[in-house]
């Protein structure tokens, strides 16, 4: 029903909109106008006739084209006759929908020429996919009507409706209902509604009828099936589920005789059943204690992730760490925690924990100092405790101190510690790839304003002053015009000079291709400008086709693959660099940025020498973590390395 209604409603409005963009053509237009002027325009009217007569080629049955007084200026195919059934589709009258063994759209819209109307043209158009959709009823059952109405003018209270059943098609007019409390689909219909209703059709048979209304044309549209044919299969199968009932409740009293006896002569298999039952409410009950101690300790993991995102400093996020890592462990009471990293010790708020683990200080923080195993060994039996590596390298640990061993709790806080350690480290790289990051800005607005004082500045000081001697020189008849255009010369080679400077310095910011171009662009100016430069053989290849990528993920893409390039000529000394840009065979939805080299690689050593840790890769992995995506660096089995960046298309407010 809502497939007819929107095949309806596109092909009407596409073939008013055809009629409309017939008003508007100029040649037409023009035509119309000399022959508003002259009648007797022989050459207006045949060009419009040829105009008019192209119109059957593009789907038009029939047109004709009056002037302002409804003279005839020509005409083509022949039109629908009158006495065929009509649906007006507006007040007007101006569009109508005819019955003629198939749908005809008859469109009529008016003609203007600065602001004048000039005449109006009237058009025809078949509707052979509208037709098809409105006889194929048959599978609704042999009772079914599909109808088609509009609303008559508000002098007639009835609707126009053109009516389809198994074995014809009509057309009738269709009185609305005259009893305000009870509205008819036709009525919901018309106020903009679909949905399915039980009611009385104008036949007074009950049906049931679904209906749904076409606004944009004034149009409803029904389909309807007899209650009586609908639930006739019911009807039919009544007596034989009522007979299968009676069987069923015989079943069920013989089935439940059956049990009853099954149940008195099991009653020591019951006795040992509630055994088991206390058992296993004995177990869920550990389980459940074992979830509450599993919650307490994702809510810290989350508290502490939260913290971070709204912490600057690392004394604020070790202070946050320690009063969630407290609330979370299984024995508050008997155990206590401590944080040691870059030389500084931090221990928990509460002042009997400082006392367990002998902190000298009232102080939260205190500088690092030697942990007094001997004395603490008195009050703790055991521990656990997670390094923390920065840049591979260990930095510190947090422990976990326990009065009494506890191997079930030890297990599970470690893994929690162990957790929390592995956001710390994430915290603390991240942060000081943030201060890099800044540092770097930093030194890079200091170098271009040095480049704009020093340079750029001085260039256009020394254009003004030239350009000043030019005035002052071009007042004197005395000076020769050879001086002059010598002048000049100097000043046009000056200011050429700056806009290459001025380009080139504007390149530090943006790439010029990348902005100018798009990102496909600028990657194939990189690998053309990277061979020429350094004679080697840099290609690029592009699967992604022509996607729209937001500026951030352009800008994002040219940058590490320009990283990893470099990386390439200079650590790797490649020969030949491959840059590759598609989607992810696995995930359609993500963009794929493949550097593949010849070079020499990496092995064990440059792990050991934290090759990965170059600043470089950090902002690598920096751009992946900004864009949701991940960044992978692979050891190629013949020679080289390759850097898979892949992030999401679609960004949403990031892109």
């Amino acid at each position: 029903m809502e497939g007819k209604a929107l095949l309806f409603e596109t092909r009407i409005e596409k073939g008013i909109e055809d009629t409309r963009a017939l008003s508007l053509r100029p040649f037409i237009v023009q035509f119309m106008v000399e022959l508003n002027e002259d009648i007797e325009n022989e050459t207006a009217r045949n060009n419009l006739t040829r105009n008019v007569n192209s119109l059957a080629q593009i789907g038009f049955s029939a047109a004709v084209i009056y002037d302002r007084n409804n003279n005839v200026l020509s005409q083509v195919g022949t039109f629908s006759s009158s006495e065929n059934p009509v649906i007006p589709l507006d007040g007007e009258r101006n569009v109508k929908l005819i019955w003629d063994n198939t749908f005809i759209l008859q469109t009529t819209v008016n003609v203007f020429y600065q602001g004048h109307k000039i005449g109006k043209i009237s058009t025809e158009v078949k509707l052979p996919n509208l037709t098809r959709s409105f006889m194929d009823i048959r599978s609704a059952g042999s009772s079914a009507e599909l109808l088609i109405c509009a609303k008559l003018p508000h002098s007639y209270p009835a609707l126009a409706c053109l009516i389809r059943d198994s074995s014809a098609v009509r057309f009738s007019h269709i009185s609305m209902s005259s009893d305000r409390n009870e509205i008819s689909p036709k009525e919901l219909a018309l106020s903009g509604k679909s949905g399915v209703v039980s009611a009385l059709d104008y036949r007074n048979i009950p049906v049931i009828e679904a209906f749904t209304s076409l606004p944009t044309l004034g149009l409803l549209m029904t389909l309807k099936l007899n209650q009586e044919e609908l639930f006739m299969p019911v009807n039919d199968r009544l007596k034989d589920i009522i007979l299968y009932l009676v069987a069923m409740i015989f079943a069920e009293i013989l089935l439940l005789n059956w049990f009853i006896r099954k149940l008195i002569s099991s009653e020591k298999e019951a006795r040992q059943t509630k055994i088991k039952a206390e058992e296993y409410s004995t177990e869920l009950a550990k389980k459940e204690k074992e979830l509450r101690e599993r919650l307490k300790e994702m809510t810290c993991l989350y508290e502490i992730r939260r913290a971070m995102e709204l912490e600057g400093s690392i004394d604020g996020v070790c202070q946050k760490i320690l009063k969630y890592l407290d609330a979370a462990l299984q024995s508050p009471d008997t155990s206590a925690s401590e944080i040691v990293i870059n030389d500084k010790r931090y221990v928990s708020s509460d002042n009997n924990k400082k006392r367990l683990i002998e902190a000298d200080s009232s102080n939260i923080i205190e500088i690092f100092k030697p942990a007094r195993l001997s004395e603490r060994k008195v009050i703790f039996n055991s521990f656990v405790q997670s390094d923390i590596y920065i840049d591979h390298e260990n930095k510190g640990y947090i422990r976990v101190y326990y009065e009494q061993d506890v191997p079930d709790s030890r297990i599970e806080e470690q893994k929690l510690i162990d957790a929390i350690a592995s956001d710390l480290e994430s915290w603390i790289e991240f942060r000081r790839l943030e201060e890099a990051l800044v540092s770097m800005a930093e030194g890079q607005v200091h170098k271009i304003g040095q480049e704009l004082h020093d340079n750029i500045g001085q260039q256009i000081a020394a254009v003004a002053f030239q350009a000043g001697a030019l005035e002052l020189q071009a007042s004197d008849v005395n000076i020769p015009r050879t001086q002059l255009t010598e002048l000049a010369a100097s000043i046009v080679q000056q200011t050429q000079d700056l806009v290459i400077n001025i380009k080139q310095l504007s390149k530090v910011l943006l790439p010029f291709e990348l902005e100018a171009n798009g990102l496909i662009t600028a990657l194939q100016t990189l690998a053309t400008r990277v061979s020429a430069t350094y004679n080697i053989n840099c290609q690029f290849e592009n699967d992604l086709g022509e996607e729209d990528l937001g500026s951030m993920i352009a800008l994002s893409l040219y940058r590490v693959a320009q990283e990893a390039v470099n990386n390439a000529i200079s650590h790797g000394k490649a020969k030949y660099i491959l840059i590759s840009l598609g989607t992810s065979e696995v995930e359609k939805k993500m963009i794929h940025l493949m550097i593949r080299d010849d070079g020499y690689g990496f092995d064990e050593s440059h792990i050991k020498n934290n090759f990965f840790s170059g600043m470089g890769i950090k902002i690598m992995h920096y751009r992946a973590k900004q864009l949701n995506g991940k960044l992978t660096i692979l050891k190629r089995n013949e020679s080289g390395i390759e850097v898979h960046f892949m992030v999401p298309l679609d960004q949403g407010e990031n892109a």
